[in-house]
């Protein structure tokens, strides 16, 4: 059972919708997701970098800036090893490299060196005669390793994204040289949601502008950056949304011979968006910090060598499938745990099964969350003990419900939505029935929610109805694809398609006219509903919550309306 319900949010003024263009659906769209007055909306329909807030308004931009202008010999950037640290260490890369600096990188091995910069990183960096460290998109919690770094005689410059260490309350900065970080109490700038990748991208510009090269930078650096904003899952909403529409731009014009290769290997015709970021690109790229060393998706983008650049790209594309596979063989194992009725009744599950590959316990926890909507940690084998990563739903706020039973943990971060953790295999017990009673979900928060946009009956919805939600996009995190609902549409007939048999091509009629219909769901799923839902009569007469696409087969567009769930219709 779900709960179906309506978005109903308000602008913050008077607008008159229609004066900007708008058809009242989609201003409803809008308000629903925050773009509630005529200056955000004019924003939103327009998007272009020149809404973006000056990078001098970052604490330390401008001290960073200076600081590596005075630097005379080598840097080095140390990054992580996802999407987002490999996609910061390239845009530092390329960038510092343009403005003739002597630069290197280093990135940590999940398994070997585990997040972030470490001490004996700092040491390899003073033997190899460096002079300054960037970290990206770590560094504000790696207090003894900057500490070794400063003892040391080196310079570092914080580039991160990630909130702040807080210690009874207030806050607890690195002794770096600068920090760039727009979480810092003392940071005025007023967009706070940006990626490790995005900071990176900006504090390039900013010294390109500086150094009166700005016109020489390379174009496709926004590119990485709105990759790493959509694989790091950022809200597409403001700046992000702004960054991300003009590196989709970039992108599909770019000539990096490490990106078009990925692209081709990954099979992509027509123009990037971004779907292909956050469910092709970015997994692929993760696929190499799971599995393997994340450095290769660094040199993917930086050579200048199309038969390297083709067998790197092949060669992570097969880590990704190789990562695909061993995510299903993991859930599979982990769904017998959920087949016990004592497991499947609890409010957060909390799961562990010790050979399951670390890197990909994030990943499975997720998709057991979408499954069941319920909070998920799984849990696997670590270095001491038990290591494992947590999704989670909006009603439960993971970092702080666990934080409830972190005396049972080794380590704990994260934030609402996921987090990370380790703990010794003899505390998992205590932990799991600890974080369990202290859940404090209601019954009511684990019904999954089906919440639309609009009502739209079929006969409203024409082709330039797809044209405008077009302008709509990029969709994603905080900018969802709309929603819209119909009801009382009955089902004639339909098919079932697909090796694995979820595909369900539907003939739907409405008000005495036809239309296609796609259904993406297990047929055995789909046909269990369909014989609950049908009427004495054998009709099948449903409400559902649908995204209005166009299907192009052999040349001919056909308005197809791709739902999202059903439910039987009360009519």
């Amino acid at each position: 059972m779900k709960y179906w319900s309506i978005k109903n949010e308000q602008p913050k003024e008077s607008i008159d919708f229609r004066a900007l263009g708008l058809q009242e659906w989609e201003f409803r769209i809008l308000v629903n997701r925050g773009v509630d007055t005529k200056e955000k909306i004019q924003n939103y329909l327009h998007p272009s970098m020149d809404h973006i807030h000056s990078p001098i308004a970052l604490k330390d931009m401008v001290k960073a800036g200076n600081l590596v202008q005075s630097v005379k010999g080598k840097i080095r950037i140390i990054g992580d090893y996802d999407c987002d640290g490999v996609m910061s260490t390239t845009i530092l890369m390329k960038g510092l490299r343009g403005l003739g600096y002597d630069v290197d990188y280093r990135l940590p091995h999940r398994r070997e060196d585990g997040y972030g910069m470490k001490p004996y990183m700092a040491e390899e960096a003073a033997r190899d005669g460096v002079e300054a460290i960037i970290t990206c998109d770590n560094g504000i919690a790696q207090f003894e390793a900057i500490q070794k770094a400063k003892a040391l005689g080196l310079k570092v410059i914080v580039i991160d994204h990630h909130q702040l260490v807080r210690r009874e309350g207030e806050e607890v900065l690195p002794d770096a040289d600068a920090i760039i970080n727009p979480h810092q109490e003392a940071c005025s700038y007023p967009f706070k949601g940006l990626c490790g990748g995005a900071l990176a991208y900006y504090f390039i510009n900013y010294l390109y502008t500086i150094s009166g090269n700005i016109e020489t930078m390379d174009k496709d650096l926004i590119g990485f950056a709105a990759l790493a904003t959509v694989c790091d899952v950022m809200e597409l909403i403001g700046e992000n949304r702004d960054l991300v529409t003009c590196g989709l731009e970039q992108l599909n014009r770019s000539q990096n011979i490490g990106l078009n290769a990925l692209r081709d290997a990954a099979g992509i015709k027509g123009d990037i968006d971004a779907y292909h970021l956050g469910f092709i690109l970015g997994p692929t790229i993760n696929a190499a910090g799971r599995l393997d060393t994340a450095a290769d998706g660094v040199e993917l983008f930086l050579t200048e060598d199309e038969d390297f650049a083709k067998k790197t790209a092949a060669y992570l594309r097969e880590l990704n499938r190789k990562r695909q596979d061993l995510t299903t063989e993991g859930l599979a194992r982990l769904e017998k745990q959920l087949a016990s009725p004592k497991e499947r009744v609890q409010p957060i599950y909390i799961l562990k099964d010790e050979t399951i590959d670390e890197s990909i316990a994030g990943i499975i926890a997720g998709r057991i969350k979408g499954k069941y909507h319920r909070p998920c940690i799984v849990l696997t084998s670590g270095k001491d003990g038990l290591k494992g990563s947590g999704r989670s739903i909006d009603a439960y706020n993971m970092v702080e419900q666990i934080r409830k039973s972190e005396k049972y943990l080794s380590s704990f971060g994260g934030h609402a939505m996921a987090c990370g953790l380790s703990l010794r295999k003899d505390q998992f017990i205590a932990f799991k029935l600890d974080a369990i009673e202290k859940s404090d979900l209601d019954p009511r928060d684990l019904i999954p929610r089906v919440r639309l946009d609009t009502i739209m009956q079929l006969d409203k919805v024409s082709a330039e109805t797809v044209e405008r939600l077009n302008r709509l996009k990029p969709f994603g995190n905080g900018n969802p694809k709309p929603l819209f609902g119909a009801t009382g549409v009955y089902v004639s007939q339909y098919r079932i398609l697909g090796k694995n048999r979820n595909v369900i091509k539907l003939e739907l009629f409405y008000n005495q006219a036809r239309y296609d219909g796609i259904l993406f769901m297990p047929a055995d799923e789909f046909l269990a509903f369909a014989n609950e839902a049908k009427a004495p009569d054998g009709s099948l007469c449903i409400d559902m919550a649908y995204v209005p696409t166009i299907d192009t087969f052999n040349n001919r567009n056909t308005l197809q309306f791709q739902i999202e769930d059903l439910r039987r219709s009360k009519r």
